[in-house]
């Protein structure tokens, strides 16, 4: 019997740490990976307050290295370095204070809602984990839309209005005069 309970706390302490390790371990992967030139799209491509985005991830290179995605892991920072907004996704880690999305090897996408206050850019990170161990990134800034402001319209008279507008007065003022004339001749 103390052998069970002592295999039970054994299997007990070995699931609480096996997480923590896995997690720390992406962590560490993130410090040490790499940049490289696969595709991230933001959609929609400018910075507003309180929006979703959906971040997609497009891995085109040469898989002859031998090398499999093991997972995704997305992050979005204020240009203060602090993480900002919220991932919607089920599996979430906190990498140096840096709230971050944990995507496995098949999911390619995850939506991201940006916070309520006014900052001027996001720095969205992508990463793809390898199976060795490695780590590739890839960063889009997403830049607030410069608001411009646009001038009432307005209305300029061409020409040929113009004179037809004059036209109109001169016939409405000749029009009692040569009605007064015609009286005074007959």
């Amino acid at each position: 019997m103390a052998t069970f309970l002592f295999l039970v706390q054994l299997l007990f302490i070995g699931t609480v740490i096996v997480p923590a390790y896995t997690q720390t371990e992406r962590c560490n992967l993130l410090v040490n990976a790499t940049a490289s030139n696969f595709t991230v799209i933001v959609t929609p491509e400018a910075y507003q307050a309180n929006t979703t985005y959906l971040v997609t991830i497009s891995d085109n290179r040469n898989l002859t290295d031998g090398k499999s995605v093991t997972g995704y892991v997305l992050q979005a920072l204020s240009p203060q370095n602090v993480s900002v907004g919220e991932w919607k996704v089920v599996n979430k880690d906190n990498c140096s204070s840096i709230d971050t999305a944990i995507l496995n090897a098949t999911q390619k996408a995850a939506n991201w809602t940006s916070p309520d206050s006014n900052i001027s850019s996001v720095e969205i990170r992508a990463y793809i984990i390898f199976t060795d161990k490695s780590a590739k990134f890839k960063t889009v800034t997403l830049n607030k839309e410069s608001e411009t402001t646009t001038a009432p319209p307005t209305t300029t008279r061409n020409s040929v209005s113009m004179v037809q507008s004059s036209s109109f007065f001169i016939a409405v003022i000749q029009l009692p005069l040569l009605l007064v004339t015609s009286k005074l001749l007959s």
